[in-house]
């Protein structure tokens, strides 16, 4: 009898070439659009911006793996980003209790997300778009409309510090990418997560808590976006209201030109990982040729759109 744990078809039986194409194709663009001026330490200043959204997408990717979606990440970073700098006040000795403090809200946050949509079977999306106006309406009931608060400089390590010519902010990154990809490749956790997103009721005959399952995927999700809110935190150095409102959107965009599915069950954060380098260099290149917002809207809507297509294809080919 074949294990429960074993997919029909293993996830990560083809890499995700074509996004490191693409990747590698913005680059180039990027390279000729700028006359060449861009250097390694650019390429890494761009990493190092792109830290607290690709840690972010990290766990929008594994709410999507189990057929989810969290619109309430951007709305966490920004309460992230106010309440840790409004305990901070510059003071280094309170680094700690603001760490401990967001991320213990945050957690509470993913297991409220989780726990409703797994227990009542409801909409992810209608219970996250209230969940995300639920905490915006908290953060300023809690700052009363005026953000307030600044972080050590010492805090700001973590976003501008720099080892050789690699950024501190892409050293965690890259960190807490490998230490989920092995999970996700190498454990029985990573497997019950896959056969949860990709066929519920075989995942509850084969014994797999479903419903546990999908709780500790907004779990991850709602604590990695308060780490992405600490280092956009970090990054700009003082509380602003409304900050990580664009990286909903952002998150769920760099995981499905990573080839990560809504349908649940398929897609890889070794995808993910180039689907953010491409969002914000592309944000980067536009901003450099002085492009409107409404085309880089456009630009952005248009390389989503053609991806999707392309998963999907990939998706109906193997099927």
């Amino acid at each position: 009898m074949k294990s429960p744990l074993k997919l029909k078809r293993n996830p990560y039986s083809k890499f995700p070439l074509g996004v490191y194409l693409l990747l590698v194709a913005v680059i180039v663009v990027f390279f000729v659009a700028t006359q060449g001026r861009i250097s390694p330490s650019h390429l890494m200043n761009i990493v190092r911006q792109a830290a607290p959204t690709g840690i972010a997408a990290i766990g929008q990717t594994i709410a999507l793996l189990v057929a989810g979606l969290d619109l309430s990440v951007g709305a966490t970073m920004s309460m992230v980003n106010l309440v840790s700098a409004s305990i901070m006040m510059g003071n280094p000795g309170n680094i700690l209790p603001a760490v401990l403090v967001s991320l213990s809200l945050c957690a509470v946050i993913g297991l409220v997300n989780g726990y409703i949509i797994a227990h009542f079977k409801m909409q992810p999306f209608l219970v996250t778009m209230a969940m995300s106006m639920i905490i915006e309406g908290g953060y300023f009931i809690y700052t009363k409309g005026i953000a307030r608060g600044d972080v050590p400089s010492s805090f700001r390590v973590i976003s501008d510090g720099w080892i050789g010519f690699i950024p501190v902010a892409g050293i965690i990154w890259v960190a807490i990418w490998a230490a989920l990809s092995f999970t996700l490749r190498k454990t029985v956790y990573g497997r019950k997560l896959y056969l949860t997103g990709a066929n519920p009721t075989a995942a509850r005959i084969s014994g797999i808590r479903s419903e546990g399952m999908i709780v500790s995927a907004y779990l991850i999700c709602s604590l990695l976006a308060g780490v992405g809110g600490l280092m956009l935190t970090a990054y700009i150095g003082t509380a602003s209201t409304g900050v990580g409102n664009d990286y909903t959107l952002d998150t769920i965009a760099s995981s499905v030109i990573g080839g990560t599915a809504f349908s649940g069950g398929i897609g890889t954060l070794e995808g993910t990982f180039p689907g953010v380098l491409i969002m914000t260099m592309l944000q980067s290149l536009m901003t450099i040729l002085g492009i409107s917002t409404a085309g880089k809207f456009l630009t952005q809507g248009i390389v989503i759109a053609v991806m999707v297509a392309i998963n999907q294809m990939r998706q109906g080919n193997r099927n």
